[in-house]
């Protein structure tokens, strides 16, 4: 409380009561302080970084550096910080980087409203995967010629680049792409398992209403033969869309032979449209453990392993550890037999900063071979790598 004083004017005396300071909880300030990077490289995103939030009562503010952030009055959005947590749910995204989905623990403050300090982070965001391709060929007189069959495999890999003057040996290539990308945070010690998934015949069903990514379930033509837990292949038809996602619950109140709307373990990734073949699968007996080496976001498709041997492309994979349920993908390895014509493409990478790639052939008693290092350029979405084979 401010004391009153007698304040005298030229030609009469007031009475001068001012108002109480305004408390620092009253105030509007910063309340999250967020510093963007790049995964790969450590630096600030230089692309315009987009910030929401689900709670009402902040206002996202932008800065530049890669620096965003969250305004509001700490008594209004934190009324009882003094002996509460409180959890913020945040989405951060910047063009051509993977969304990322945050939940922050703003932690209890026993001297609030009397004091109130800004939550300050720092976030690493991953960049979208890129494709790389391109045409294995070997000399022939004084032109080249295409050499199909030539086996292309990534053989080492940086995750951070090494200094040009810095000699630094690559990692073990035990990196494996998914499809469709991973539908939950997965931190080590998670794990992934070859799951062999056997699709039901003569029991399809279908989409009966369009479907956006997002969605947490989907209306069926019938719940014939559905179980809780049972495993469904989304758009069957569609290998980029397709995705294996178990039942969470279902409706029973209709016959069985009618439409019902089944919840699902994950949101849909992708949209499915209305007539989308749906298929039950069977789940195989698992394989043994491969441990996650390095943590993984939703959205990555791409997973740091223990061991990657042994994984063949096509199989399917179960990726379990943490909260979230399990989830089934097929895998892909980047090892790739170039076409007729020399042709190749690798599945969708990310999370690599370098890698060394080598082509490899067998002609007769002749082994034609090259190998390069290559840094993708991940502000492109497709990266084409070239081979000159030698014997």
């Amino acid at each position: 409380m401010v004391s009153r004083r007698l304040v005298q004017l030229k030609d009469r005396t007031v009475l001068f009561s001012p108002d109480d300071p305004v408390s620092l909880a009253d105030c509007i300030q910063a309340l999250v302080k967020l510093r963007v990077t790049d995964e790969l490289t450590a630096a600030v995103i230089d692309s315009p970084v987009t910030l929401q939030i689900r709670q009402h009562g902040f206002v996202p503010r932008i800065a530049s550096g890669g620096v965003v952030g969250l305004i509001g009055i700490p008594r209004q959005v934190f009324p009882a910080l003094r002996t509460n947590d409180y959890i913020l749910h945040l989405s951060v995204s910047a063009a051509r980087y993977l969304s990322r989905e945050l939940q922050i623990n703003v932690p209890k403050d026993p001297a609030f409203p009397n004091s109130f300090t800004p939550l300050q982070l720092n976030i690493a965001l991953h960049r979208e995967p890129v494709f790389i391709a391109g045409r294995t060929v070997r000399v022939v007189g004084n032109g080249t010629a295409p050499l199909g069959g030539a086996v292309v495999s990534v053989t080492g890999i940086w995750r951070i680049a090494p200094s040009a003057n810095v000699a630094v040996a690559p990692d073990s290539p035990d990196i494996v792409s998914i499809q469709p990308p991973l539908y939950s945070d997965r931190a080590v010690p998670a794990q992934l398992r070859r799951r062999d998934l056997i699709a039901v015949l003569g029991d399809d069903k279908t989409v009966m209403d369009e479907n956006l990514p997002g969605a947490d379930s989907v209306r069926l033509s019938n719940r014939l033969g559905l179980s809780i837990g049972g495993v469904l292949l989304i758009d069957t038809e569609e290998a980029e869309l397709s995705e294996f996602i178990a039942i969470n619950t279902f409706s029973s109140a209709a016959p069985a032979d009618q439409p019902t709307t089944v919840t699902l373990n994950h949101r849909l990734l992708h949209a499915h449209r209305r007539g989308a073949l749906v298929r039950r699968m069977n789940l195989q007996p698992p394989g043994s453990d491969r441990q996650f080496t390095v943590n993984a976001s939703s959205g990555d498709s791409c997973v740091f392993l223990d061991d990657a041997s042994g994984l063949v492309a096509g199989q399917e994979v179960e990726i379990g550890g943490g909260p979230a349920p399990d989830e089934y993908h097929s895998v892909m390895n980047f090892s790739v037999a170039s076409d007729a014509d020399g042709y190749y493409r690798l599945p969708p990478l990310s999370r690599v900063a370098q890698l060394e790639i080598h082509a490899e052939k067998t002609v007769g008693a002749q082994t034609f071979q090259a190998t390069r290092i290559f840094r993708p350029n991940y502000q492109q979405r497709d990266n084409r790598v070239d081979f000159m084979l030698v014997a």
